[in-house]
């Protein structure tokens, strides 16, 4: 996959200084009264070392560290922990923190390296605002514009082009952990429809409806593709839990692997060809709005590291690259206004779902008269 449509130069770190500007303001006292209301906890907590993250990756979460002083039955102990919360004006209006804590909770239960998460304020009445707390691990986490900034940007050719790779290998892990309805319930009653496949993109759909006009030409593109991949959708396999937004810097890195892997709120059950494909298009697209680098994973290197530790191979893939572009353009919708350029940003979308559908038109073709 390579894209040519120039953009500007780390467009998204621009874009996340703006959105996190604007994030609800936590009273750290009063988050301190929260945890000492929990069942587990024994007696007054005290916050020390609060830390609103202004800066980094992610423009849909607020991000607070910050150190506790907890006594959980066995005496007052340190904790450095993580709060993760609604930042105000959400990019997803669909956003649950209830499903993200308990898919969270699945993961972690599951044996993979995900951090363990504590105490769920749903509806904010203890936090100020809806989130949850979650222990903080140590590691490195890429930036946004991993190719100039951050662990990656330090490291040799060799040594990022392997680092690049672990994600596959995760999610590789975590889809032959096999995580299904039993375990992760709340899933079901994400989008609308009668397959996995079309409750997924009827949740982007409606995403999309909520935020613009009917008559909007953006609508009526993200609306087509919808349609398409609505009406061709391939024999699949039972769906199981995926990330839902595999971008490098959603991953802890500690000695080179992954410590741990965040930011579950576009998880669902689907299938793990998408989380795969964002690995590809995240590598490329930044080559456009970061700096271009050399060396970087090839598609078929990012396939191949995920059937390695999934023991599955990638099915249907020019139609679920269809659907992580169609996801994108979504994404291209709501997060306009936190962009500087978010015409260049449609365009260079654009430009990849015409190339995808094509591809996925041509395969549905092919596969047909086989």
């Amino acid at each position: 996959m390579e894209l040519t449509t120039p953009a500007p130069a780390n467009v998204w770190d621009d874009a996340i200084r703006t959105a996190r500007a604007r994030f609800t303001h936590i009273d750290p006292e009063r988050l301190a009264a929260f945890i000492s209301a929990q069942s587990d906890v024994h007696g007054p907590v005290s916050i020390e070392d609060f830390d609103t993250l202004t800066d980094g990756s992610g423009m849909s979460n607020g991000i607070a560290f910050f150190t506790a002083v907890i006594d959980r039955g066995e005496g007052p102990q340190r904790e450095s922990l993580v709060l993760r919360y609604a930042p105000g004006v959400s990019l997803l209006q669909q956003k649950s923190f209830e499903d993200e804590f308990l898919t969270m909770q699945a993961v972690h239960a599951a044996g993979l390296t995900v951090p363990a998460v504590m105490w769920l304020d749903a509806d904010g009445e203890g936090i100020g605002a809806p989130g949850f707390v979650m222990e903080r691990v140590v590691g490195e986490i890429p930036a946004s514009a991993m190719y100039s900034r951050g662990p990656f940007a330090k490291l040799s050719n060799e040594d990022r082009h392997r680092m690049m790779l672990e994600p596959a290998g995760f999610h590789g892990r975590l889809r032959k952990a096999a995580i299904g309805a039993d375990r992760v319930p709340h899933l079901l009653k994400r989008g609308e429809g009668a397959t996995p496949l079309e409750r997924e993109l009827s949740w982007w759909l409606k995403e999309a409806q909520l935020i613009t006009e009917p008559d909007d030409p953006r609508f009526l593109r993200v609306k087509s593709v919808h349609d398409w991949l609505l009406a061709n959708q391939p024999p699949v396999r039972e769906a199981t839990l995926i990330h839902g937004d595999a971008q490098h810097c959603n991953t802890i890195f500690r000695n080179g692997v992954p410590a741990g892997v965040l930011d579950w709120e576009l998880a669902h059950l689907g299938y793990a060809e998408t989380d795969i494909v964002m690995m590809v298009l995240t590598t490329e697209i930044l080559k456009l709005t970061d700096i271009v680098v050399d060396d970087t994973p090839t598609e078929e290197e990012y396939i191949a590291r995920y059937e390695a530790e999934s023991g599955e191979k990638v099915e249907h893939w020019a139609y679920f690259k269809l659907c992580m572009a169609y996801r994108y353009l979504v994404g291209q919708i709501f997060a306009a206004n936190a962009l500087p350029n978010p015409e260049e940003m449609w365009a260079i979308v654009d430009k990849i779902v015409t190339e995808n559908l094509a591809e996925a038109k041509a395969a549905s073709a092919s596969s047909q008269q086989a």
